[in-house]
This record gives structure tokens, C-alpha cells and sequence, in this order.
């Protein structure tokens, strides 16, 4: 059956969401949601304690990487939230916006308009929407986290998103009266009746309708158990399935590497470098023996951290520090005993990675490939980073509760040794970003009014634009990128 909207918007995740109440704020547009993902409605969505039990379920894409060689050769595990709200609906809710010189990198290096005081203006917009907040109800050892850190010398900073990240203090959240406020919920729950709204979940985008000229004209997608494609026409679409569908998509269309579209039997349309400049997160536990039972009931995993620098001439801290009450990003244990973990995490990784096809076949995973720790600061800042969490572990504020680092182990030491534990242990922060790069020049995919290069129509819009990763969890930013996304088409 044959559609037409105004715009097609692809993905129905934390940036696809914040863009699709956007457009249609505007009443006279009409506007169509595409999501590969079901319904919201598994409780675990709902349980800020549950997120980890999502992972590898039904409502997750389940990709993995390749084997890593930096890594042990080990394959990482990269969840995706296939459902709407997308990611925001599977992850640890933690609401950063980021520093503000991420963004004044992106105008610095070509994405005019895209500088720290206009996007925090499209933070404070979308913000009275999503009303992220900190919660009331702490943990007590959070509470001695961020005494330990003060004592460490870490300014405490009563709000990290003004811009500066420096300083220890609570972080705001996605958590509204006990329960997760996913990108969906925040921002289409309300709106749901409008007629000018469209929402087509359990469809995969296939194809992109695209002709030689580089003119969109729509999308082929397919719902669930059906056999037949959908054509759904439109002048606009807009992509925002994330770092791994964005460009899966736009490259199965014809829109990316010419010579690696050619290997897997695709007709170029657009030559562009897609699927380039994956970034991600990294981090890893430092676990410790608690002397005293550790409640569990607080919903939130991270719920603080402190931000630091293990290069002083950095504009921005290069390391973040999360604390969890449980054991976590470190080899499992199964004896039941109280542990609590301190996990440093390194802000502005090097190591650049890539993405490509598979095959010509629509339906199959793209190859991940995020090179991790290929570039030899980012391992170096995670042995410090580890020497910087250990003297917050070690503060005279933990001493009724610390009864021994348990990972990697204090007779672990030695810039080798901790190399070791990096290579087996280190876990991706759960944040790819970059592959459909943003920018003016031969090294980017769509420019900054977020138009992909060479076509008409067609646009990004979510993680896959950054041109960098920001400092923080990913998850404000895209939400801003799509909701920025909106005004950009709008105008």
C-alpha cells in the first residue's frame, strides 16, 4: 500500500523521537515514524534497576563486534534498543549533556552553528519536554563516593551540564516518579492523538528510494511477518537509526564507499565516506570487597561521578568516573558476596573504527569493526585512569566499607600489569557514534545543516552525525541532535 508524508523519519529512538515531536509541533505537516523495534510495554522498560536484563532480549538488535585484536581477540557485545525509544529505552538513564568545548570543536571544525550556545539552547527547549532531574533518594554509598572524591582533591560541581565537567557531584537522570522516561514516553506519549502523526512500528527500512541524481523520493520497508515491501513516498526523509543503521541504510541504498559497494555487488549513487569514524566509549571496573552489606534497592546504577584529567593540558577532562554499587564492568563472580565498583572511563578515545556491509542483502548485520585501543593515548590514559580511581578507593571516606580491591587486585601495579587486565576486562561504554560524520569536508557525510552530500532531501540526524564523541554518555546528545534536527527542517 502506497503512503505519502511530508517527512519520513527513520528510527523511533532517543533521536528519532525528540525529532518526530518536533515536526509535529507543526500542524500543518504530516509526518511518518518508521521503527524496526515492537512496543514499549516488557516491564523491565519501565524498572530503572532492570536495564541490564534487556540486553541480549528481544527488544535489543544484539550486534557484536568483531574480534578486537588490542582486546584479547574477544568479541564485544553492543546493544542497541530495537523498540521504540530505541537505546533510551535500554540503557542506564544517566542524562549528561556534555562540555561545552565538545560542541565548540564541532563549529571550530566546520558544523557553523553547532557551537555550545546554540545547542544548549536546544538543551533547555527539549529539557522542558524531557524534564530530566536529579533524584532525592541516594544511595548512602554514593553518598561516600563523592566524599572520597572530595578528599581526593575534586572540586564538587553542583551541575554538570553549565558546560564545565570538572568536579565531582550527582549526574540528572531519565527517571521520572520511579520509572524510565524513554525518549518515547518523554516525548510522544503525550502526543500520541495527533493526527498529523504516524507511528509504523515492528518495519524495517530496507531501501532508500533515491535516484541517480542523488533525489530521495521515499522508502521501501517491510513490516513483520510480511512478505511484500512497503513503498512509503516522501521529498524528506530523515535518518535516525543510530551509528549502525544510519548507515547500514544510506550504504544498501548506494549512498557511501564506492569501491566497497562495488565488493558486495551495490551500484553506487553517492560516493561518500559512510560508515568511517566510529567512535566509542570505554571503561573499566575497579571492584571492591564491601565490609558491609550494600543495599541494593536504589533504582539508579550510576547515579554520580567525577570528571578529571590525566593530561593537564586537555581543554576538557579526558577521564570520567562512575561509581555503582554493585560489581560491574569486571569479570564475573558468582559467590554472592557485597562488592562495589568504581569505574574509570576514558572522554575522548583516538582509536577511530569502521563499519561495512556484509553483503548487498538488506537484512543482514553490518561488520563492526571500532579498532579498539589502536591508538597507543588511549590505553596509557586507562592505566592512569585506574591510579586515579584507586586514590578515591583508597580515601579515608571508604574505610568502613573497603575491605580490599578485589579488581584487578592491588598487587596488580605495574604499567604491564594493568595493560593485562585492560586488554582481558575492558568493556565498551555502550556509546558509538561518528559514522555518518558531520562537516565541509572530503572526510564527511552530511553537512551542518545535517543534508546528506550530493543528495536532495535525504538527511542524518542522531549519534552517527558527531563529528567527535562528546565527553559523557551519548544519550542528551542525541536526543538535542534530533530535536535540533526539527527546527533545522522546520525553518
Amino acid at each position: 500500500m502506497a503512503r505519502a508524508f511530508d517527512f519520513v523519519v527513520v528510527g523511533a529512538g532517543s533521536s528519532g523521537c525528540a525529532l518526530a515531536r518536533r515536526l509535529s509541533d507543526s500542524s500543518d505537516v504530516s509526518v511518518a515514524l518508521i521503527e524496526a523495534g515492537g512496543t514499549d510495554e516488557r516491564p523491565e522498560i519501565g524498572a530503572p534497576s532492570e536495564y541490564f536484563k534487556l540486553w541480549g532480549s528481544d527488544v535489543d538488535w544484539n550486534y557484536d563486534s568483531v574480534p578486537q585484536p588490542r582486546t584479547r581477540n574477544r568479541v564485544h557485545r553492543l546493544p542497541r534498543g530495537r523498540v521504540l525509544g530505541g537505546t533510551s529505552s535500554i540503557n542506564g538513564m544517566v542524562y549528561l549533556r556534555g562540555a561545552s568545548g565538545d560542541y565548540d570543536s564541532w563549529a571550530e571544525g566546520g558544523c557553523a552553528g553547532w557551537h555550545w550556545t546554540s545547542v544548549r539552547q536546544a538543551f533547555e527547549e527539549m529539557e522542558a519536554v524531557l524534564a530530566p532531574a536529579f533524584l532525592t533518594d541516594h544511595n548512602v554509598l554514593s553518598e561516600v563516593f563523592l566524599s572520597a572524591a572530595a578528599q581526593v582533591g575534586y572540586a564538587a560541581n553542583p551541575f554538570f551540564d553549565s558546560g564545565s565537567l570538572d568536579g565531582v557531584g550527582w549526574n540528572r537522570s531519565t527517571i521520572v516518579n520511579s520509572s524510565r522516561n524513554s525518549a518515547y514516553r518523554a516525548f510522544l506519549g503525550p502526543v500520541l492523538d495527533r493526527p498529523n502523526l504516524t507511528i509504523l512500528s515492528d518495519t524495517t527500512v530496507e531501501r532508500l528510494i533515491i535516484d541517480n541524481g542523488g533525489n530521495i523520493s521515499g522508502i521501501e520497508a517491510r513490516a513483520a511477518g510480511d512478505a511484500a515491501l512497503d513503498r512509503i513516498s516522501s521529498s524528506k526523509v530523515v535518518l535516525c537509526a543510530g551509528a549502525f543503521e544510519s548507515p547500514r541504510i544510506l550504504m544498501t541504498s548506494g549512498v557511501g564507499p564506492a569501491k566497497h559497494l562495488g565488493e558486495v555487488g551495490i551500484t553506487p549513487v553517492v560516493g561518500l565516506p559512510v560508515g568511517e569514524n566510529l567512535i566509542d566509549h570505554l571503561l573499566i571496573g575497579v571492584v571492591y570487597n564491601s565490609k558491609l552489606p550494600i543495599s541494593l534497592d536504589h533504582s539508579m546504577v550510576t547515579e554520580c561521578c567525577a570528571f578529571g584529567r590525566v593530561s593537564p593540558a586537555r581543554d576538557a577532562p579526558d577521564v570520567e568516573i562512575s561509581f555503582a554499587k554493585e560489581a560491574n564492568f569486571a569479570p564475573p563472580t558468582e559467590d554472592g558476596l557485597p562488592r562495589y565498583t568504581i569505574i574509570p572511563g576514558i572522554t575522548q578515545p583516538r582509536s577511530r573504527g569502521t563499519l561495512r556491509l556484509r553483503s548487498a542483502n538488506p537484512t543482514d548485520y553490518p561488520i563492526i569493526d571500532p579498532r579498539y585501543l589502536t591508538e597507543p593515548e588511549d590505553l596509557s590514559t586507562l592505566i592512569e585512569s585506574i591510579r586515579m580511581t584507586r586514590e578515591i578507593g583508597n580515601a579515608d571516606a571508604f574505610h568502613d566499607w573497603n575491605n580490599g580491591e578485589f579488581f584487578p587486585g592491588p598487587g596488580v601495579a605495574s604499567d604491564a600489569e594493568l595493560r593485562d587486565y585492560i586488554e582481558e576486562t575492558i568493556s565498551t561504554w555502550f556509546h558509538p557514534v561518528g559514522t555518518c560524520r558531520m562537516g565541509i569536508g572530503d572526510d564527511s557525510v552530511v553537512d551542518p545543516g545535517l543534508r546528506v552530500h550530493g543528495t536532495t532531501g535525504l538527511y542524518v540526524a542522531d549519534a552517527s552525525i558527531m563529528p567527535d564523541i562528546v565527553s559523557v554518555n551519548t544519550n542528551a546528545a542525541s536526543m538535542m541532535i534530533g530535536w535540533r534536527a526539527g527546527d533545522l527542517l522546520l525553518d
